[in-house]
């Protein structure tokens, strides 16, 4: 059985009023994107956006990520986009400083693209930093694709075309090697 998946390209815009976090250095802020579900399992890879120096409270990012979606599982509220920032802090080993983040359900994401496919939807969620509080907001933009029978579909064949091209060009080196 095939299921339907929509690819979703998410651009994380930029950042206004975060808390400043870091005492004794500049906030070198980035944003961690990702898929999870309801359970907070995993579901697609984290990627991390650039780290932007200029002024840790009010990031500018203008970075882009896809995923693809399994509409049968996101319309029962069971994934949630995830956003979560972070400052860069490389001193003296510590791990990055947490600012916050925002979740999205991606029906919340699907009821707001309506019926419109192609067209980038902006928004604007504010960045929750405990479990009671709030500061500063996130801009980001979003649009599904149209939906596609099986995203491993896609997958596949760019990896059968790469094998493809590898295999050509280890073939036209063996035939130089051998004359």
């Amino acid at each position: 059985m095939a299921c339907d998946y929509k690819p979703l390209e998410v651009e994380i815009e930029s950042a206004q009023g975060l808390p400043y976090v870091n005492h004794f250095t500049d906030m070198k802020s980035f944003a961690e994107v990702y898929i999870w579900d309801i359970k907070k399992n995993l579901r697609s890879d984290k990627v991390q956006s650039s780290v932007y120096t200029v002024d840790g409270s009010n990031p500018s990012w203008n970075f882009k990520v896809r995923f693809h979606i399994d509409l049968a599982i996101a319309k029962q509220n069971h994934y949630a986009l995830v956003v979560k920032l972070k400052s860069r802090r490389r001193t003296h080993g510590l791990p990055d400083k947490y600012i916050g983040e925002v979740r999205v359900l991606i029906t919340e994401l699907l009821e707001g693209s309506g019926n419109a496919a192609e067209d980038k939807i902006r928004v604007r969620k504010n960045v929750q930093t405990s479990p009671e509080k709030c500061q500063g907001e996130l801009a980001f933009s979003y649009n599904f694709g149209k939906p596609i029978a099986d995203h491993l579909t896609e997958v596949n064949i760019a990896k059968k075309k790469s094998l493809k091209d590898v295999a050509l060009k280890v073939d036209s080196l063996l035939t130089v090697i051998v004359l």
